[in-house]
């Protein structure tokens, strides 16, 4: 009766780690200072990445000239391919994201066995000239 009260918890144990370890590694998409990201699709082709595009959502009340962040590509077995940077910038021709606006940008990295894409916002900027880490 003991032995299989062990085995039982050993088991119970063995799922709880496992199952914690899975939520640590999520894979998700990361915001940041009221700037979420409504959507990450992609572009894949004979086993390319080919581009994948985001969709920002500004939830503050200022409007946004900047993000920068920072993207994870993973193959289909959850391994890291390779990681990059990149940004928007707004410009006289392109429009900031206005407060309570979208905006989606494409981007064409062409990563090879690449299957997953995860975007994580690693600084916003404001176009009243303040920033957030």
């Amino acid at each position: 009766m003991k032995s299989n009260f062990l085995k039982i918890m050993s088991i119970s144990i063995l799922i709880l780690i496992i199952d914690c370890n899975n939520s640590i590694n999520a894979q998700t998409n990361k915001g940041l200072c009221s700037v979420e990201i409504n959507d990450v699709s992609k572009a894949i082709s004979f086993n390319y990445l080919l581009g994948y595009t985001v969709t920002f959502k500004n939830n503050t009340k200022k409007s946004v000239d900047g993000i920068y962040w920072k993207v994870y590509y993973y193959n289909n077995a959850n391994e890291l391919i390779e990681s990059d940077n990149s940004s928007f910038n707004a410009t006289n021709i392109i429009d900031p994201i206005a407060a309570g606006f979208t905006k989606t940008l494409a981007r064409s990295p062409r990563v090879k066995g690449a299957s997953v894409v995860i975007v994580k916002i690693t600084k916003v900027h404001f176009s009243d000239g303040t920033s957030c880490n």
